[in-house]
Formats: C-alpha cells, structure tokens, sequence
C-alpha cells in the first residue's frame, strides 16, 4: 500500500510503469481494506454476558474475519505515519503529476484539488492549482474534492431550494442527505475498531490494556460525528453537521404543511437539545395544527443513534474519572447531569480555551491581538501584522492614483451621515483601470492579494473550510471641513450583515432583503490618521459590548449574524480607508466579479512567465516556480513546499 514518488514533473516516472500506478493501486488498496473491515464489523456482533467476553470475542471475530479475506495482518496493516499520509492526500499530489504527463488535464486539475483542500497552505499545490486555472480544456467542475462524502453535494443543493421556496425538491435532497450522512457516520465508527500499530509498546497488565483499547474505540467513535462533519483542513466544525440536517428538514416540512412530519423532526431534534424553548414551542404548534396531541416520537434511527453515543460517554467520563484517560467531549449538545461533578469546572475551562484559541494561523507574522473573549463575544476577533507599513502605503497610494483618475473612488455624500463622504473601490475596477494606465500595476494587484490574505485567515481562524469573497470593496470615508467635535451620528449605524436586526425584539431576522447567504465579514485596515472611527459592537439591545482602534495592517473578523452587530463611529476629522470584506460557504453565491479578477490577476502572471522566464508570486502562499526543457509555462510547479522567510511588498507581485 505504498505510494511513492516525487513531486516534481522534472522527475522521470518510475521505470517501465504507467505514471501514477503506485499511487492509483495504494488508493484501491486503501479501499479495498476498509470493504473488507467494515463486512467484518457487519458480520461480528457483540456477544458474551461480560464486558471483558464480549470484547474478546468481537476481537477474535474482526481478526479471524480479516485474516481469512486479507491474509496476514503485515499485509495491510497500516502505521500511523502511513494513515496520517492517507488523511492528508499526499497520493493525489503524485497523482495530479500523472495525470499531467498524460495530459489528461481535468484528472490533473481534480486530484490537484482534492490534495489542495486538505493542505490549503502548502505552497507547491497552491501555485500548481493557480496555474491549472491558467490551462485550456481545464473547467470549473475541474476543480472537485474526490474524497468528498456524497452527503455534502446533496446538502449544498439542498439549502437554496428551502431560500427558493421549493420545499419538496428541498426535503428530497435533505432526506437523501441525512441518509447519507448517517451511512458514512456508521462507516467511521466501523473502523475504529480492528488493529492498529502501536511504537513502543511496553508490557503492562491485561485488564489496562482492555481498558485502554476499549476506550480509544469509543474515544474514537465519539470523534466520528465530528470529523464527517469537518472540510478538510479544519480542526473542529462550525456546526453540527447532523442537527443541521434535522433542522433544515423541520423548516422544509413546516413549509410544507407536513404537520406530522415536521413534529418528528422536531421530537428528534429534542433529543439533542431537551430545554430548546423555540423547539417545544414548535411542537406545540404543529400539535395545535393536528388539532390533537401528537403521538409521533422521534426517528428511531436518530433515538439509537444518541442512546448509544450518551451510553458511550458515561462510560468515557468514567474512566476520565477513575482512571485518568483523558476523553475530549466533541458534543456540544452532551447533557451536563452525565459528567461527574468533579469534571465539570474542568471541562467547562477547556471548552472555553478552545474557542479562544481558534484555528492555527498560517502566517508567523499575524498573531492574535484580541480573543473573542476580551471582545466580550463569540465568533470574532481582532489580528495585527496583516499589511505591513509599506504595504498599507502602497494602497493608499492606490487610492490616490485612482481618485486623481476620475474614473474611481469619486467623493459622494455618505447615505449613513451628512458629515461624511464616501469613496469606493472594488478589486475588478482596480485591476480594469491597468489597462489604461491610471493606476500602478503592482498596486492593483497587491489589492487582490491583500484581500485573498484576508480570505485565508477568516477561513483558518474559523476552521471554516472553503470561504467565497461575496463582496470585497476598499472603502475610505472623510469627515467634511475639519473637525466636528460632539457629533451623535455614526458613520455606519449599528447593523448586521446577514440579518434584520430588531432591536426591540432583540432578535436578527435571516430574511430577504438581508444578505442571509452572508457567513463572515471581516475589516481590513489600512491607517489610523484620523479623529473617530472605531468600530464597536452591541448587544441585540444597542449596548456596546466592544470597541476596535483601526491601524495600518489590523484585521477584525467575525461571524456575520445579530451576534456580531456592528457599527462605524462618526470619523470627525481626516479621512479613515479600509477593505471590507464579507465571505459565504455557498459556491452559488460566490461574487462572480471576483471569478473575473482572479483570471485578469492569473491570466496577467502567466503571460509575465513567458515574457520574462522569471518566477511569478501570487500572495504569499505561491511557491517560486522554474521551468526547464520544453514541457512549456503552463505546468505544475512540482516543487516541494518552503517556509517563507522574509516579506517585502514585491513578493506578492
């Protein structure tokens, strides 16, 4: 089951071989072993009187039911380095190498990208995919995940046709979804039993060992509902990826009119969440619906699904307890009666240092300047070290080349105050006003860098797997003839980006007109020489719960809900520049400007390569690419990944 290879297409392929042929059949083997292990898990129920009986006897089942369709357990066993290879993708990086040799372009470009989306940072494959979008005959739909779980196609498709108000298309899809989902949830938790190579084994008592194994099993099977959930990369996942399910099939019902059915999602989704006011409050109403009590309990498979998932916690918390094996709850919905008292506090702490600490950040300049929790909320926070001094200079030096153009970035009264005006400039326009020569090149590039910069670490923060730009703009607001001490107004008034915000109610309604497809948003700075302008953030009911100072390279980030209300105070004297930014989960809603500035900034580099032979950079995830012989400029770097060392403003160009 071994793959190897090199990553560079300057390399010859193995002798006398069809390229790729060792990663091809290390994939099928994969496969093939898994197959066989979950038949096995079919096959071997729990049997015996005795907990210690029954896990030998399972134990002895899945070893002689492997043995007898795989052989010896040297054959397929897997080490750990060898798993962890497998998990990160690294066979569809040699693969997309092949394919390329083959020239069979749109293979190259998916295994390219399915190798991409588990190591979103790796320089190598981000420049190969970059110059894959640059190929002829290489499409959109090139640029496909082949790991992805079948479920989350279906969901995506789904969660438009419930906005569209197409509920029975909707609720089809969902359906097939949720089964799909729970298949692959059943799968994980399959494989989580069987053997596993152990490095420095060292002899200790049988009743330890049973203990140890049985609860890495379950530790192993609580993990399996949260890494289906996840996108490749992420460490945790926004949302419960099966609640979601149940909730989306509750509206859809609900739209419906299916009472009945609506009730039993409803009744299922209580079993996560028993004391869910809105939930019972629900029920109530599809019951007054049927003009009688429902009978209706939850689905059965949904009922064992958590039965079996509490029953393996308590158990879990034992030995947490008793035996001091560690056990990380991935559940957020997990009662807090079934944890030992002597826990809790524990628990409660280490909950809360993971939610401050969020995602790893792929740049050793940014750190985190403050946590969600000196924010005084949930989903944001504030990072420095974005833009550097120079670099904050040169797009306001793009702001200026702009504006002397006439043809952008023209003054016009603020429609949120009469004391300010406003100016604006979108990545597309920065990148069209080139051609005529009315901005620097390098600038309007470095706008787009700067932006996707921005992109990769709401995604990287938030774990928030693949994030679209729904709408990027440089926007500077002026204060008008001087200061303008005691002003009330704001600049921006308080509001939500995805949401209706009611303060009265103190809720934020996700409806047309509000940009509900929104997910992120997030401010990037570009100075501080002004008066005012801090952007704070409010309870539902206006009360500020914290306030920001923008500065050169600054960048606050935050979930786009009524959680996260925002505001601009007045700017009373100079002017205050900075990109906004609001990113989307949804493929669908994508900012179609940012598909034809992306090609103006790819299209540019490659045309640059074959004028000047020289390495392009595209942001500072792009590796430096060479060519040699006669395989041509459109190729794949095939270079291995490399720490960047320094950062000057002419690396992103």
């Amino acid at each position: 089951m071994s793959c190897s290879g090199t990553g560079s297409l300057s390399s010859p392929g193995a002798s006398g071989r069809r390229p790729g042929t060792s990663c091809g059949g290390a994939l099928r083997s994969l496969r093939a072993v898994r197959g066989v292990r979950l038949r096995c898990g079919e096959e071997c129920g729990l049997r015996g009187a005795q907990l210690e009986e029954a896990v030998m006897e399972r134990a002895d089942c899945l070893l002689s039911c492997e043995r007898l369709r795989l052989g010896e357990p040297t054959l397929y066993r897997l080490t750990q380095d060898t798993e962890k290879t497998f998990h990160k993708g690294a066979p569809y990086n040699y693969l997309q190498l092949a394919h390329y040799r083959l020239e069979e372009l749109d293979e190259a470009a998916a295994a390219a990208y399915t190798f991409y989306v588990r190591n979103p940072h790796h320089e190598q494959i981000h420049g190969d995919v970059t110059r894959y979008r640059t190929m002829k005959g290489v499409e959109e739909r090139s640029f496909r995940d082949l790991e992805e779980p079948p479920y989350k196609a279906l969901f995506a498709q789904a969660l438009p046709l419930l906005s569209q108000e197409r509920p029975t298309t909707a609720v089809l899809r969902l359906e097939e979804s949720l089964s799909s989902f729970l298949s692959t949830l059943h799968d994980c938790r399959t494989l989580c039993e069987g053997l596993r190579e152990h490095e420095n084994e060292t002899h200790r008592d049988f009743p330890e060992v049973i203990a140890e194994y049985y609860s890495q099993v379950l530790q192993c099977k609580q993990r399996c509902a949260l890494e289906v959930s996840l996108t490749p990369g992420q460490k945790r996942s926004t949302q419960d990826v099966l609640v979601s399910h149940l909730q989306l099939l509750q509206r859809g019902y609900s739209q419906l009119g299916a009472w009945e059915s609506a009730a039993q999602i409803a009744r299922s989704l209580l079993l996560f969440y028993p004391r869910n006011e809105t939930l019972l409050e629900s029920l109530r109403g599809y019951e007054q619906k049927l003009q009688r009590k429902s009978e209706i309990r939850a689905r059965e498979n949904i009922a064992s699904y958590v039965r079996q998932a509490l029953s393996e916690k308590k158990l879990l918390y034992y030995v947490m307890e008793n035996l001091g094996i560690d056990f990380q709850d991935p559940d957020l919905w997990t009662p807090e009666e079934i944890i030992p008292e002597s826990l809790r506090e524990r628990i409660r702490a280490e909950r809360a240092a993971a939610e401050e600490a969020g995602g790893l950040l792929p740049y050793e300049e940014v750190t985190v300047t403050l946590t969600p929790r000196q924010m005084n909320g949930t989903s944001r926070v504030t990072l420095d070290g974005v833009l550097t001094d120079e670099e904050c200079e040169a797009l306001l030096g793009l702001v200026q080349e702009a504006e002397a153009s006439g043809e952008a970035m023209k003054r016009r009264r603020s429609p949120h105050t009469a004391h300010e005006q406003i100016q604006g400039l979108t990545v597309l326009q920065a990148l069209q006003m080139v051609s005529s020569g009315s901005v620097d090149r390098h600038r309007a590039h470095f706008l787009y860098h700067a932006t996707e910069r921005a992109r990769v670490l709401a995604q990287s923060y938030f774990e928030a797997g693949t994030l679209h730009f729904s709408y990027s703009q440089l926007v500077c607001r002026s204060a008008i003839a001087g200061e303008q001490e005691g002003r009330s107004d704001f600049s921006h008034p308080v509001h939500a980006d995805n949401c209706i915000l009611d303060p009265e109610e103190k809720e934020c309604w996700r409806e047309p007109p509000a940009y509900i497809h929104r997910d992120y948003s997030g401010m990037l700075y570009l100075n501080d020489d002004f008066q005012g302008g801090d952007l704070l953030f409010t309870e539902m009911d206006g009360t500020v719960s914290a306030e920001v100072r923008p500065r050169c390279g600054r960048l606050v980030l935050f979930s786009s809900g009524g959680e996260n209300a925002h505001g601009v105070r007045a700017v009373t004297r100079g002017r205050r520049c900075a990109i906004t930014l609001w990113f989307t989960g949804s493929a669908e809603h994508a900012e179609q400007e940012r598909i034809k500035a992306r090609r103006i900034v790819t299209g540019e580099v490659s045309k640059a390569k074959e004028a000047e032979d020289k390495p392009a950079r595209i942001g500072r995830e792009t590796s430096r690419t060479t060519t040699s012989g006669n395989e041509g400029t459109e190729k794949p770097s095939g270079r291995q990944q490399r720490r960047r060392v320094a950062r000057k403003i002419r690396d992103e160009l």
